[in-house]
């Protein structure tokens, strides 16, 4: 599996399991559609990471290490400015 494959599928399984915003899985796919996106490799893979500990309601806890909408917004930024 690609890394533009791992992104996709985790973005997907996240928006079905666990609430991902539509919008934000929206974002996603366009920016794995994106030409050169590739070029941010170690951007693609926090992303991945963040994606897999998506928490909607992160931050709500003391010590959580879940990510939550704005990190993964943010990231996506760095990505797609």
């Amino acid at each position: 599996m690609t890394l533009l494959e791992e992104l996709r599928q985790v973005a997907v399984e996240q928006n079905q399991d666990a609430e991902l915003p539509d919008s934000l899985l929206s974002e996603i796919l366009t920016l794995v559609e994106r030409p050169g996106v590739l070029a941010y490799e170690a951007e693609l893979k926090k992303l991945i990471g963040q994606l897999r500990n998506f928490d909607l309601y992160a931050g709500a806890g003391c010590f959580s290490e879940s990510c939550g909408i704005r990190e993964i917004t943010e990231t996506i930024q760095q990505i797609a400015p």
